[in-house]
Order: C-alpha cells, then sequence, then structure tokens
C-alpha cells in the first residue's frame, strides 16, 4: 500500500472527540504522517506532550511509514515518558500492513495496542493493553525495600492484579530489594511487567560477586531467607548475569 510517506514524519489534525460511554473526558485524535525513521524524536517529543495534556490519545498512522522495527519505538517511548499505563493512554489506529508487521514484530503493538480504523480505536481507548510495564531506580537506602513495595502495591491495583499475587510479588520486591541495599550494597533497578497470565519482577544490582547456591537457612536463623522466599512464592525464577552485575527474576501467574 503506497501511503505517500516520503517525508519527515509530524503529527497533525489535533482534534477532541467523545470517548467510550463510561468515559468522563474525551479522547485527542491526531494523525501522524511521513517517514518515521526521519523525525522519530520530533514525533515522540509531540505525542508524549499531547499524552501529559490529554492523556487519552488516538493517533491515525495511515498516513505514516517506517523502514525498520526500532523507528516504531518511539510510540512506546512516548506512553512510558508521559507517565505510562493507566496514567495515559495511546492507541494507534489503522496501520497499512507493512507498518503493522513493524509494530507487532518489534513487540511495540504489546504495549501500545492497535486498532484497524480510528472508530474502533476511540471505543476501546481506555482497555488495557496486553502487556504494561513499570520501573524505578533506588539508591542503596535503607528505606528503599519500603519504598519498592509500595511502587509494587500501587502497579497491582493499577493493573488489576490479584491479591494473592500482590502479596507474593511485595514479598519478592523487598526481598529482592533489600538483598541490593544490604548485601551487595549496590544502586538497584526494580522492573515490573503484566502479561496475561503472567506478573514478573526484576531487580537488577550492579554486584559482581558470584550468586551463592540458594538453600533455607536453619529455623533459628532471623537473616539469609530472602531467595527461599523468593522461590517459595514464585512459579518460576532465574538469575541473569551482565558484565558489571546481575538481574534475579520472578514470576507469579497473574
Amino acid at each position: 500500500m503506497d501511503t505517500g510517506a516520503t517525508g519527515a514524519a509530524e503529527v497533525t489534525e489535533v482534534a477532541e472527540v467523545g470517548g467510550p460511554a463510561d468515559s468522563a473526558t474525551g479522547v485527542a485524535v491526531v494523525g501522524v504522517r511521513g517517514r518515521l525513521d526521519l523525525a522519530a524524536r520530533a514525533v515522540r517529543a509531540e505525542l508524549e506532550r499531547l499524552l501529559r495534556e490529554r492523556r487519552r490519545v488516538v493517533a491515525d498512522v495511515s498516513g505514516a511509514a517506517a523502514d525498520h522495527g526500532g523507528a516504531v519505538h518511539l510510540f512506546l517511548d512516548a506512553v512510558e515518558n508521559a507517565g505510562g499505563w493507566p496514567e495515559v493512554a495511546l492507541v494507534l489506529a489503522a496501520p497499512d500492513a507493512t507498518l503493522a508487521a513493524l509494530l507487532t514484530g518489534s513487540r511495540v503493538a504489546h504495549y501500545v495496542p492497535v486498532h484497524p480504523d480510528v472508530a474502533t480505536a476511540i471505543a476501546r481507548v481506555d482497555e488495557r493493553p496486553e502487556l504494561v510495564r513499570a520501573w524505578w531506580h533506588f539508591d542503596v537506602d535503607a528505606r528503599a525495600p519500603r519504598i519498592a513495595r509500595a511502587h509494587v502495591r500501587r502497579v497491582c491495583a493499577d493493573w488489576d492484579v490479584g491479591v494473592e499475587v500482590c502479596e507474593a510479588a511485595q514479598i519478592v520486591v523487598t526481598e529482592l530489594v533489600t538483598n541490593a541495599v544490604e548485601h551487595a550494597g549496590s544502586k538497584s533497578v526494580v522492573e515490573v511487567e503484566r502479561v496475561d497470565g503472567a506478573f514478573r519482577i526484576g531487580v537488577r544490582d550492579y554486584d559482581t560477586a558470584e550468586l551463592g547456591e540458594v538453600t533455607l537457612p536453619p529455623p533459628q536463623a532471623t537473616r539469609g531467607r530472602g531467595l527461599a522466599m523468593v522461590a517459595a512464592v514464585s512459579r518460576a525464577w532465574g538469575v541473569r548475569t551482565h558484565p558489571d552485575g546481575k538481574t534475579i527474576w520472578s514470576e507469579m501467574t497473574g
């Protein structure tokens, strides 16, 4: 399909329309035209601004084109920079076959819903994306585990995560961030993600020491139960090593 998208991309045709019947506010509908590869930063910045101001945006991308999957990440970046779902919602409408394939192949469509036309996108703008994620950075601070637990509790409520999974997730993030602070003496990054059927947590630290074997400490021990507790409440868990540290991840049925 020839979209005529030969110049640098731009965001145009801002309008306000009625949202779904159960929504109190309208939806900003914009047109994205041109080659995303040539103006990704400008398009991302404009979409981010609109998301912060309007919160719910439908982008008609029927006149947009891209040569590679990296270009379409601007849509995901705009959402995450503006606060992420459900703080903001971006839905794409009417991509041609090539752009739709790039959105799917790059996995952007998992985070930013794509619909065949503007009317459908408006009607479904408030639906949770197939995959949602959030992350936070922490210094070496005794308050970090408590703050991380509060963040996880908040996103569980936002993402409609069940009570048992939410409780398990709070245990996991508390133990892993505590390990980063008290044992690794390291800053940490917590990332959480929900996809249908699973809730995932990863805690990345910057400690290069090898992680020892996970064993349950004796009953009288007051410390050392962290990873054993993570293993007990997780459907699966593991460790990914990096040149400058590691990520301990956990997955629970969500």
